[in-house]
């Protein structure tokens, strides 16, 4: 899949045969916060789209990008590389759970996930092992997401996660014991009248305020078009081959 973003020209390679990514990563790597500088996480990197993405948006940051499992954390590195984006994106194999190097407590600025959206034993769990550690929380689980990355937050830092809306209660709750106060959401609709897909959150930490409720996204047409809206998404990253489903290897597709 080739991508043309503002500044050159991106390449971003991923299995056909394992995960693959959907309409989330553009929908984070567009409604994240970002500002020159800032240092950034993204956790479950996958083929490394979200890191890449927010390159195309601000070229001055810092990001680590880490992965669990060994051949999409060296698919990421690879296309970081081919990339030439080497000295942006560090791409560290590992478990989240253990990301506790002692010169990285408290020293982001954005934490950002496209996290497993269903709890374990919930569902069918894909036999494909690439797919189900993606889609299932078998290696990290929301609790985890926000415990760690409230040690690894600077005072007011941000996470920006995506979630189903079966989850928002617990998802709202989980981020307020781990002091990260939600800030900003917005739910993602399939087109008018259908139901939420997926929303989009961002909490700040140490720092309650109201939760604003973003107009909803609608992602396609009556006609089965995109929206305006979601053309400027996806132009915003000059993005030929676009992905058109919301947490497809999630079984969730959206409708058309």
């Amino acid at each position: 899949m080739r991508i043309q973003p503002r500044f050159r020209e991106l390449i971003i390679e991923q299995d056909a045969d394992g995960y693959r990514y959907s309409i989330e990563p553009f929908l984070l790597a567009s409604f994240a916060p970002l500002f020159p500088g800032a240092r950034v996480l993204d956790v479950g990197t996958g083929c490394g789209v979200i890191s890449l993405l927010l390159l195309t948006r601000e070229p001055n940051l810092s990001v680590t990008a880490v992965e669990i499992q060994p051949r999409l954390s060296q698919l990421a590195l690879k296309n970081v590389e081919q990339n030439d984006f080497t000295d942006r994106i560090q791409v560290v194999f590992g478990d989240f759970a253990d990301f506790s190097r002692p010169q990285e407590k408290a020293s982001f600025d954005l934490v950002l996930s496209n996290p497993p959206y269903r709890k374990v034993n919930t569902g069918r769990t894909n036999p494909n092992q690439e797919k189900a550690i993606a889609r299932h929380e078998l290696h990290l689980n929301l609790k985890c997401l926000a415990e760690r990355s409230t040690s690894l937050l600077l005072p007011g830092g941000r996470i920006v996660l995506a979630y189903p809306p079966e989850r928002m209660e617990e998802v709202v709750r989980e981020l307020r014991e781990h002091r990260l106060y939600p800030h900003r959401m917005r739910f993602i609709h399939g087109h008018g009248g259908a139901e939420a897909k997926i929303f989009l959150i961002e909490a700040i930490k140490d720092v309650p305020g109201d939760l604003t409720v973003e107009a909803p996204l609608f992602v396609y047409q009556g006609n089965g078009s995109y929206t305006v809206e979601m053309e400027k998404i996806y132009g915003s990253f000059n993005c030929a081959d676009r992905p058109d489903h919301v947490g497809q290897e999630r079984g969730r597709p959206l409708p058309g």
